[in-house]
C-alpha cells in the first residue's frame, strides 16, 4: 500500500501539541516531524496509509478550532519526500540543474513538491522546513535542465500569495553545489 502524509499547521504552540496527542491516539499514525516553527507556530506532519492519514487530520481540523493555521493530506506519496523531512537524502551522483522553490507555507510547499517529484525526473537535494526562515518551505531539486520544467510548472500550480520565489540554476557553481549537498 502506498504511503500517505499529513500536517496540521497551528498558530498555537500548545494547541498544537494537544492536537499532535490527540491524533496519534485517534490513528495509526507515525510522527515525522513534530516541531515548533517560526515566527511562533507549531507544525505536526504524520505518515501512514490513507485511511489513517485521513482519520488523523481531519480530526485534528475538527479539534484545531480557530489556532489550526493550515493543513494537508497527501496520498501517494513520494516516499524520498518523507525521508527528505527526516534529513535523509538519497545520494546524487550528477548535478544537472537546480531547480528551487520558495513557497510562503510549509503545508503549500510539500504539496508543490509532490507534483514536482510526480510530473519531472527530479532527485531531492534538500528540504527546508519553516525552522529559522520565517515559516516557510524552500525544497532544492536536481534534474536536467529539460526535467526543470516541472519546477517551471510550479508557476501555475501556485498562486502568487503561496509562491516567494522560483528559481532554476542551469549549471550551478561547484561552491554552491558543495553547499547544497551539506549535511
Amino acid at each position: 500500500m502506498n504511503k500517505s502524509i499529513g500536517a496540521l499547521e497551528f498558530i498555537s504552540i500548545s494547541r498544537g501539541m494537544y492536537v499532535a496527542d490527540a491524533i496519534v491516539k485517534k490513528a495509526e499514525v507515525e510522527i515525522i516531524y513534530f516541531r515548533t516553527i517560526c515566527p511562533g507556530k507549531f507544525l505536526i506532519i504524520v505518515s501512514g496509509n490513507e485511511g489513517e492519514v485521513d482519520t488523523a487530520i481531519d480530526f485534528g481540523v475538527s479539534i484545531g478550532g480557530k489556532t489550526l493555521f493550515d493543513n494537508f493530506k497527501v496520498h501517494a506519496v513520494s516516499p524520498s519526500i518523507i525521508e527528505g523531512i527526516r534529513g535523509r537524502y538519497e545520494l546524487v551522483e550528477k548535478l544537472d540543474a537546480v531547480g528551487i522553490v520558495e513557497t510562503r507555507m510549509v503545508c503549500t510547499g510539500i504539496k508543490a513538491l509532490d507534483t514536482v517529484l510526480k510530473s519531472a525526473d527530479v532527485k531531492i537535494l534538500r528540504i527546508y522546513l519553516a525552522f529559522s526562515i520565517g515559516g516557510k518551505m524552500v525544497f532544492a531539486v536536481t534534474g536536467s535542465v529539460s526535467s526543470e520544467h516541472g519546477i517551471s510548472g510550479c508557476k501555475q500550480l501556485l498562486s502568487e500569495s503561496e509562491r516567494e520565489n522560483i528559481a532554476i540554476i542551469p549549471s550551478p557553481n561547484r561552491d554552491i553545489l558543495e553547499n547544497l549537498l551539506k549535511r
